[in-house]
């Protein structure tokens, strides 16, 4: 280690102090420089101290020819750990990282590459639990695509703080930034430039590796023509003469490329053809090379040159640049070197790429296998693989053949869209349609398109499509379906329900029960909020279709589409089970759609009065949904409006305004119900003028788009309050009344027991405070009827404050007490307090007032949680008086429980 180190030892020790250091989060070293100037010894020297030091290391030192095959440099960072980490991993996880790694078959449903990321961190993260884990990449330019994006996935959520990364990067004419820099931002990442050696380090080691020393004139001369460069020096010295003439220049090439050249030519034909083959294989086996008809022999006098090395059976060059030089010079001979491989791959993916880059002209025979190729790379969730070997399939179809070009152009593009790679989608769909005729092929372009631009813009492009798509009428139904999607924000829920019953027509005309389930999805969708007193039947509708045609997809979206008509009325028994049901079957099998299903969960158990499993929901749904890159604002939307529920008013501002900023970039406007909320937070926080304004933008957003259904703007009745308390009456009354006809019209008797209540919130603010308490004896027993727990408490609490007024002591204490213990039973700690202020407004002895000095001691560290034993010593009691106080208190309180005790004296 120390001859290989000589002339590095600053930058060795910021290397060190890097790995010693301890980091916020993961972070990365990189080590930058011209091909030659040291980065891979800097590279193992950091990698053995951490070996030495205990770490973990997960290595892959890729080559150039690798950069096109997947996941080579994922197998060889888990190639030591998978057996380790694999049982830790949860089913849908574990799937996609075997059939990434080819420890499983890719039968049956793909593997999804994002839940290939999130397995990679899920592994990175256990391991860092037992160790610290070191990832290093030696020439991270050359890592595969397939690799670096699902490494790059994983980093960007990673939050164990004891994982590092090493990378050693080429830095060539244009080169950029890895997936994992950009993976981990600019401020986790500390870069070292590697520069040139000085005289005296470049003399210890020409006299080191060489065993010859120079003169002085001499050494100045090699360092001053490579630049300092110690593999340039090395080249440059091997075939220098010992008696060098110092009036005449140096007898070498001017180029470290054709020094490389020099070096290689002086090996014997049959060795520099080997060497050939091994350059576009990468690191290859040797029994591969000896099935291509390389004799075991003929790397011998490379060997010798220290050209390569032989290791665990496989060809490695001693320097990358040694493979890239002899793989640039094949020039003409390069196909053939690519179908030979071809000839010997059993690799089904490796023997496509290779017949690819075996042909020049179209071959529509390799083409048909590169589609199989892509379909398989796509099994294995190698995206970015897949898109590579779909874009050599059009590369090399016949341009006569123009329906295959065309399936093949649309092929590409979606699997760059797959892979991430949008702009190169664009690029593709583009050109596709600057070369396709106006008809229906065109159509599915612009179709594809749509998906890849801005809401604005998708709803313009799939009108396009629609006008082209004319002569194929089950294209335009599911053109319609997209349409009612991509213009509900922009023209209205009205006019998107247009487009869905316009694909149901079509789908009607072609009697197709898939497109009807498609379209009766949609249908039901959107009607749920807009009104339609049909949508729970079209949701039923949808579901019983997408049964009969058997198809999954249809089958999860119908499903999703039922149990949220059952949650806008308010069908919390029905509609849990439906959702609990589908979480069991999906949830190892699709996890984004999982965590759709808990989303969904978390507002059955929100209205259902079970807020703590509804905020358990909501936070693992937004969990999976950033770890798979899918963060939309409605993942935010439930996690603050249980907060708000739950008095973290704090925590439901943040998430609100997060919702809108994400709203913002994604949808290029505010939802009204993340406007709603913020509302609710300023409301329940004691500000009703900002309240006010917050609910007007609600109001007024829903009403533009067409939002008429009443459940779904759970918002009214806290509008209607905050309207009475800045002494707007009559806006209040108009409030009321329109909610109230909606839910009139639809029946729903959620929404009807809200409004008896703000009737009775009405009377009080007008001043009849008699027909108050009677409207609000009433609402307190539609709450009850439909299962509305918070409600319910709401209302007695309001009757308690109308008896009160109305000198009625012990009923109003009453109501409030069954207020205050409904709030308790919840966790709504806004309204505890407020039931609680409201107790101390009535004269007379409470039962807390009852306790006595000593209870109340006792009482305060049993609710904090203490143990008999713990309260005893801290109040220098013996345990059997501290049981004896507590069987006055719970007897005093009414409670039972310490856990009931604990929300009493909360």
């Amino acid at each position: 280690m120390a001859i290989e180190l000589v002339g590095r030892q600053e930058e060795l020790g910021s290397l060190l102090a890097f790995i010693g250091e301890s980091h916020g989060g993961p972070a990365a070293f990189v080590l930058e420089g011209e091909a030659g100037i040291g980065k891979s010894t800097l590279w193992l020297a950091g990698v053995e101290h951490a070996r030495t030091r205990g770490w973990r290391i997960l290595a892959s030192r890729p080559v150039e020819a690798e950069r096109g095959l997947a996941y080579v440099g994922l197998c060889d960072v888990f190639e030591d750990i998978l057996d380790e980490a694999l049982p830790a991993l949860l089913a849908p996880r574990r799937r996609a990282l075997e059939v990434a790694l080819l420890r499983e078959d890719a039968s049956g449903d793909p593997a999804d590459h994002r839940a290939l990321g999130v397995a990679v961190r899920d592994v990175l993260q256990f391991l860092g639990e037992g160790e610290p884990v070191l990832i290093a990449v030696d020439d991270v330019q050359w890592l595969d695509s397939s690799s670096s994006s699902a490494l790059a996935f994983a980093l960007r959520r990673l939050t164990e703080r004891r994982v590092l990364v090493l990378l050693a990067r080429r830095l060539d004419d244009g080169a950029h930034l890895s997936e994992l820099e950009q993976a981990l931002g600019a401020d986790s990442v500390r870069r070292l430039p590697v520069g040139p050696f000085s005289v005296g380090a470049l003399h210890r080691l020409l006299r080191d590796r060489l065993g010859r020393a120079f003169a002085r004139q001499t050494l100045l001369r090699i360092h001053e023509r490579s630049g300092g460069n110690p593999f340039f020096a090395l080249e440059l010295a091997r075939v220098l003469d010992s008696e060098i003439d110092p009036t005449e220049p140096l007898p070498v090439p001017e180029t470290l490329e054709d020094l490389v050249r020099a070096r290689i030519s002086g090996l014997p034909p049959a060795t520099r053809e080997a060497l050939a083959l091994a350059s576009a294989l990468g690191t290859p086996s040797m029994s591969v090379l000896e099935a291509a008809g390389v004799a075991a022999d003929a790397f011998d006098p490379a060997i010798e040159a220290h050209v390569i090395e032989r290791e665990n059976g496989t060809i490695r060059f001693t320097h990358p640049l040694l493979s890239s030089v002899l793989y640039n010079d094949l020039g003409a001979k390069r196909r053939g070197v690519h179908r030979r491989i071809a000839e010997v791959s059993e690799d089904s993916l490796t023997r496509a790429r290779h017949l690819a880059l075996s042909r020049d002209e179209p071959d529509p025979d390799v083409a048909g296998l590169l589609d199989e190729a892509a379909m398989l790379a796509t099994d294995r969730g190698a995206s970015a693989i897949a898109a590579e070997l779909a874009e050599q399939a059009l590369r090399l179809t016949p341009t006569n053949a123009s329906d295959e070009r065309h399936r093949r152009a649309l092929a590409a593009a979606r699997a760059h869209q797959a892979a991430g790679e949008w702009t190169r989608a664009r690029t593709i769909a583009a050109d596709f349609l600057s070369e396709a005729e106006i008809g229906p092929l065109r159509a599915e372009g612009l179709m594809l398109l749509a998906e890849l631009e801005s809401v604005d813009r998708s709803a313009e492009l799939l009108e396009q499509a629609l006008y082209e798509s004319a002569s194929r009428p089950a294209l335009q139904s599911v053109i319609h379906s997209r349409l009612a999607a991509a213009t509900r924000f922009r023209d209205g829920w009205a006019g998107a329900i247009e487009h869905a019953r316009a694909a149901l027509q079509l789908a009607d005309d072609l009697d197709d029960d898939a497109l009807r389930a498609e379209a009766f999805s949609m249908l039901a969708s959107l009607g749920s909020i807009s009104g339609d007193a049909e949508a729970a039947a079209n949701a039923a509708r949808a579901r019983e279709l997408a049964i009969a045609v058997g198809d999954a997809v249809l089958l999860k979206e119908a499903t999703s589409t039922v149990a949220h008509a059952l949650i806008a009325r308010r069908n919390v028994h029905d509609a849990r089970a439906l959702l609990e049901s589908e979480y069991e079957e999906w949830h190892e099998r699709d996890e984004p759609f999982g965590a759709y299903t808990l989303w969904s969960l978390s507002w059955v158990e929100l209205w259902g009065g079970r807020w703590e499993l509804a905020a358990e929901y909501a936070d693992r749904s937004l969990d999976i949904s950033v770890q798979y890159g899918l963060e939309v604002p409605q993942d935010h939307l439930t996690i603050a409006l249980i907060a708000l529920h739950r008095g973290q008013l704090r925590l439901a501002r943040e998430q609100s305004e997060l919702a809108l900023e994400l709203a913002d970039r994604q949808l290029g406007l505010h939802p009204p119900t993340h406007l709603a909320n913020l509302g609710l937070v300023a409301f329940w926080g004691g500000d009703a003028d900002r309240a006010v304004e917050w609910l007007a933008k609600a109001e007024a957003q829903a009403e533009r788009l067409g939002w008429d259904d009443p459940g779904h703007r759970w918002w009214s009745a806290d509008y209607a309050e905050a309207l009475l308390e800045v002494d707007r009456f009559d806006d209040a009354v108009s409030v009321v009344d329109l909610w109230e006809k909606g839910a009139v019209r639809l029946g729903d008797e959620w929404v009807l027991a809200n409004v008896t209540r703000c009737h009775g919130l009405v009377a009080a603010a007008g001043g009849d405070v008699r027909r108050a308490a009677s409207l609000l004896e009433h609402a307190v027993a539609q709450h009850e009827a439909v299962g509305d727990s918070f409600g319910r408490a709401r209302a007695q609490l309001a009757l308690g404050i109308a008896r009160r007024r109305l000198r009625q002591k012990r009923p109003a204490r009453d109501a409030i007490r069954a207020a205050l213990e409904g709030f308790e039973q919840l966790g709504a700690a806004t309204w505890i307090e407020k039931a609680r202020g409201e107790l101390g407004r009535i004269g007379g002895r409470t039962r807390e007032q009852g306790l006595t000095a000593a209870e109340r001691r006792v009482a305060t560290l049993v609710a904090e949680g203490r143990t008999n034993r713990e309260v005893a010593t801290e109040l220098f009691l013996g345990e059997r008086t501290v049981a004896g106080h507590l069987t006055h208190i719970y007897a005093k309180l009414g409670v039972r429980s310490r856990t009931e005790l604990a929300r009493r004296l909360h």
